[in-house]
């Protein structure tokens, strides 16, 4: 079925003649639907408590482009909301937690949804990936909706073999150390480590937390913060710790532990060890000026 109105936009729910369906099938990758330049409105569930019942489930893959407007996003693992701008995209895995749409305005989208055994190898393989993905301001699925549109056999698996290409590409661009997508990982992990202080993020969970490896994790931190994560992360809780020491009511112990510390000793030490004084002897001449 194809609905189109007169704001040019389109939505398909199956592009592939009944036909041909089972021979496509065959073929490892069955396109499910298309929407092309589609307002999908307000995302009300950005506005209900943090919650997968406000969630939805796709029972394929979903690829969608945001092509105009604006967006909010998030999955049952991010535990908050992401703002969303033109440009980029979310990937969503069969039956995976997740929901997006409009923040302020219309959410207008491309999207793509398949299926099939080699969509699942791409998934399981780590080429497809549940979460914002950037895919730039040209409309790179519509060279695959248009090939659909064609309708023969020939097209149908061309724009199957279209759509794993830019797949494939989708990876290679997330895996640049210039990247969009990446920048926006670590902007998002350095902003969570600013919020939760007391935190001790170890080299491994931050690499987790960006869903890359531990070393091009240190790469991606150097390039945005001129500093190894440790060294970051220490620089953080000791300019922390100075703006707390500054308040005569706060114990030494209680800035460690707010600071995530294993002990109090552990504090005092490497406070001393990078401003070359003990907190004590730091509070005494602050306080004394």
């Amino acid at each position: 079925m194809t609905s189109k109105n007169n704001k040019n936009f389109e939505i398909n729910v199956s592009p592939v003649p009944s036909g041909f369906r089972n021979l496509i099938k065959k073929s490892g990758m069955h396109i499910c639907c298309y929407y092309e330049n589609v307002p999908s409105g307000i995302c009300h569930a950005a506005k209900l408590p943090y919650s997968k019942k406000n969630m939805r489930q796709f029972p394929y893959f979903v690829l969608t482009h945001l092509i105009g407007g604006d967006g909010v996003y998030t999955n049952d693992e991010l535990g908050k909301w992401l703002d969303m701008k033109p440009g980029w995209g979310v990937i969503a895995s069969p039956f995976s937690y997740n929901s997006y749409g409009g923040k302020n305005k219309n959410f207008i989208e491309d999207a793509i949804c398949f299926e099939g055994k080699v969509a699942q190898v791409l998934f399981e393989g780590g080429i497809i990936k549940n979460g914002l993905i950037y895919l730039g301001n040209e409309r790179r699925l519509l060279p695959t909706i248009n090939k659909l549109r064609e309708g023969t056999v020939s097209a149908l698996l061309e724009a199957n073999a279209m759509l794993q290409n830019l797949l494939f590409k989708l990876n290679h661009e997330q895996a640049s150390p210039q990247s969009p997508a990446n920048n926006h990982k670590i902007v998002r992990l350095l902003q969570r480590i600013q919020d939760n202080p007391g935190k001790w993020w170890t080299v491994s969970a931050m690499a987790e937390y960006c869903n890359i490896s531990e070393n091009y994790l240190r790469t991606l931190f150097r390039k945005h913060t001129g500093l190894a994560p440790k060294e970051y992360i220490d620089n953080l809780k000791m300019n922390r710790a100075v703006e707390m020491l500054n308040n005569p009511k706060m114990k030494i112990y209680e800035i460690s532990e707010r600071l995530g510390y294993r002990d109090n000793y552990h504090f005092i030490r490497r406070f001393t060890k990078v401003l070359g004084q003990s907190p004590g002897k730091y509070r005494k001449m602050v306080l004394r000026y």
